[in-house]
C-alpha cells in the first residue's frame, strides 16, 4: 500500500507542475505581459510657457507616453499634432503666432492629454514617421482657457 501511496504523491507533485507550467490557475492564460510604454518627453506648463523636454524619439509605428507636468496650478490639455510632410515645425510654430488657423492648415490632432492643477500625469500617442508639435493649453476652472502655447518639435525617423 505504501508503494501506490508513494506512486499516487509522485503522479500527484507531476500533475500540479504541469498546471503551473501551463498557466493553470492564477495564471494569464499564457499571453505576454504588456510591455512598459517608452516615456518619450515630458511637457511642462508654467506660468510663462510650455516646454517640451525630450528624452528619446519614438520609433516609428510605437506607442510612447508623454509626461505631462502642471507648474502653472490650473491644469491644462495638451493636444499633439502630426505635421504635413515637409512641413517645419519652425514654420507651424510661428504661424501659430499670426493665425490660429496654422494649427490644423498644416497638421492634424493625433492625440489629447489632461492634467489637473498642480499634478503630474502622462498621455499616450501611436507614432508614425513624421514631424509632430504640442499645444498646451491652460485650464480655468476646468476649461481651456487663452491662446495656448507651442511646444516640441518631436522627430519620428
Amino acid at each position: 500500500m505504501t508503494a501506490i501511496m508513494g506512486l499516487r504523491t509522485v503522479v500527484a507533485i507531476a500533475a500540479a507542475g504541469i498546471v503551473v507550467a501551463c498557466g493553470g490557475s492564477g495564471s494569464s492564460g499564457g499571453a505576454p505581459s504588456p510591455t512598459p510604454l517608452v516615456e518619450v518627453g515630458q511637457l511642462t506648463v508654467t506660468g510663462s510657457g510650455c516646454t517640451y523636454q525630450r528624452s528619446t524619439d519614438p520609433a516609428a509605428g510605437s506607442q510612447a507616453a508623454i509626461r505631462l507636468i502642471d507648474q502653472r496650478a490650473t491644469g491644462f490639455n495638451a493636444h499633439l499634432f502630426l505635421l504635413d510632410d515637409g512641413y517645419r515645425f519652425s514654420d507651424w510654430e510661428a504661424g501659430f503666432l499670426v493665425s490660429h488657423a496654422t494649427l490644423v492648415e498644416h497638421a492634424h490632432r493625433v492625440a489629447d492629454g489632461h492634467v489637473e492643477p498642480s499634478k503630474t500625469d502622462s498621455f499616450t500617442a501611436r507614432f508614425v514617421s513624421g514631424t509632430y508639435g504640442i499645444l498646451c493649453v491652460p485650464l480655468q476652472n476646468g476649461e481651456e482657457y487663452g491662446v495656448g502655447y507651442t511646444a516640441g518639435p518631436i522627430s519620428v525617423p
